[in-house]
């Protein structure tokens, strides 16, 4: 089993656009939303090329850790996961789609060149694109800091694969892109004994050492001016359904980085109300959160669209296959034609 899928597009479903939001506006609501992030497999963040660059060539390289000293995800690394979740379900445009397939795009879906026409995903989390417009966006997110950290040994890697979207079979259906690239979520991860070098003697995995699962990371996610659909999408975005999780960091072929995000505390201000009513800000936790993320949510866990049946298919916990493996070169020479789905 390939250890990727492509989620479907729904064509017909191009973003709706809108125009920005200014950041001082008062409309809307304003608050954060404070999280829990549970490794469901061994995880790992890398540390900076240049660090590693310093390490011994022979030793691991070490998972991310800030100026303290703790581990942690960068918030920019969890901030670009759920941006992709919400351009696959919001939908969004194609912010960083490129290449020669880029013609294969329809214009519905290209990526936000206009302030008065951005997409829920340029919306929510910002654009830059060019000359054309610059918006910060209204969500930010956090580093996720580790406060339970659980060890693993160093591993030897797989060999992973870098995108290839020339192989048309697998990147294109009947014209246009396939989809959006998501990894499945896998019972058990794949390691090599050593190193796997090339016939030229360059190495092609990787020596790492990973958090074990069940280490466990607490991050915000703050958000001003969103409206009903908005806070709605993002709230999915981060917590997604009961039988589905996160895939983030390095290695997700080998089956690592799948992560559960859950909900510990959120905070809504309604400022045109609180200054009107002086009324106080709503704090919600417990059951009472979860109640109103699922109300807040029904819209996407009701929608059984081709592209929502992709992504809980592709994301669902536990996963549906215990190991994934990408084709050998033996494979692709006879059959270099075939869909991904002959994998």
């Amino acid at each position: 089993m390939n250890p990727y899928d492509f989620v479907r597009v729904d064509w017909e479903n191009p973003p709706k656009r809108r125009g920005l939001v200014g950041h001082n506006t008062l409309d809307g609501l304003h608050g954060t939303v404070k999280c829990r992030l549970i490794a469901e497999t061994p995880l790992f963040m890398p540390n900076p090329p240049d660090k590693n660059k310093r390490q011994n060539a022979n030793a691991p390289c070490e998972f991310l850790q800030n100026s303290e000293g703790k581990y942690f995800i960068q918030g920019s690394s969890l901030k670009g996961m759920l941006r992709s979740v919400v351009e696959t379900v919001g939908p969004g445009c194609w912010a960083l789609f490129g290449g020669k397939h880029q013609k294969r795009l329809p214009r519905e879906f290209s990526r936000c060149n206009n302030s008065d026409r951005l997409c829920p995903a340029c919306r929510l989390f910002g654009v830059v694109n060019g000359k054309m417009v610059h918006y910060r966006g209204r969500v930010g997110v956090d580093d996720a800091i580790c406060d339970s950290r659980i060890s693993h040994d160093p591993i030897y890697t797989i060999i992973l694969s870098n995108p290839k979207p020339d192989h048309e079979p697998w990147y294109l259906t009947d014209g246009k892109v396939a989809g959006r690239k998501y990894y499945f979520h896998q019972g058990s991860i794949s390691t090599l004994d050593d190193w796997k070098e090339s016939g030229a003697g360059k190495k092609q995995n990787q020596y790492i050492t990973p958090l074990h699962k069940d280490s466990a990371f607490t991050f915000q996610v703050v958000f001003q001016g969103l409206d009903n659909e908005e806070l709605a999408l993002l709230l999915y975005a981060l917590f997604l359904e009961d039988n589905m999780r996160h895939k983030i960091g390095s290695a997700k072929p080998a089956g690592l980085g799948s992560v559960k995000i859950e909900p510990e505390e959120m905070t809504l201000i309604d400022f045109r109300s609180r200054y009107k009513d002086r009324s106080e800000p709503t704090i919600l936790d417990g059951d009472r959160l979860k109640d109103y993320i699922k109300e807040k949510t029904a819209i996407y866990r009701e929608n059984d669209s081709i592209t929502m049946q992709d992504l809980r298919r592709i994301w669902h916990w536990p996963p549906h296959y215990e190991r994934c493996a990408y084709p050998s070169q033996e494979w692709f020479s006879k059959h270099g034609a075939e869909p991904i789905s002959k994998t």
